[in-house]
């Protein structure tokens, strides 16, 4: 198989589905490829390698090779689970599920978009971090930016940090003021996206 048609990226689990027997098929949101439906073949099996790190909310290095129809995932290295690694935060693990819940309804198909990726990987790596007054505040900064970066916000208003893609302590500190117009910002890009 040419070199060129294999791919190992940054990547974040947003869903997952059966593929026939004992295959699933992963929703991988990728730093160079933006959103691609891989197989992984045999991945639901005990004795499949790959199959700790393809639940929704893992995020590492993945290797997709390029079939003739669609993407294998052959490899992951470095994976983290959100869901896991926030299991004594339990405001953090809502936060990121909420957050993905949203990216698997508003991303379609492969978009490469640097800032959104960048974003929500910022935001699961600090998750376990925060306490819970920032957590509320990164999960609402986090949507405004994705939801940014998808085109659901026609302007950034008038509030702090709003560009960029991480999540300083001291940052979310000074949006503490902003909370209700985070939420609005918010409220209103959903309902233009339609999901509100």
């Amino acid at each position: 198989m040419s070199q060129s048609r294999e791919v190992t990226t940054r990547g974040v689990v947003i869903g997952r589905a059966q593929a026939g027997e004992g295959s699933v098929r992963i929703f991988l949101y990728t730093e160079e490829k933006g959103l691609v439906g891989a197989l992984a073949k045999s991945a639901r099996e005990e004795r499949s390698k790959l199959r700790p790190h393809l639940q929704i909310g893992s995020y590492g290095s993945y290797t997709l090779v390029k079939g003739s129809y669609d993407w294998r995932l052959v490899g992951a290295v470095d994976t983290n689970n959100s869901y896991f690694l926030l299991s004594e935060k339990k405001e953090a693990q809502e936060a990121s599920a909420r957050v993905l819940s949203v990216l698997r309804q508003l991303i379609q198909g492969e978009d490469m978009n640097t800032n959104l990726f960048q974003t929500l990987w910022n935001f699961l790596s600090v998750l376990a971090t925060l306490s819970s007054e920032e957590i509320y505040i990164a999960e609402r900064l986090a949507m405004v930016r994705i939801l940014s970066s998808l085109g659901y916000v026609p302007t950034l208003r008038n509030i702090p940090h709003l560009e960029g893609d991480t999540f300083e302590v001291a940052s979310l500190q000074e949006l503490e003021p902003f909370k209700k117009e985070l939420v609005k910002t918010i409220n209103d890009a959903l309902l233009a996206s339609g999901l509100s």
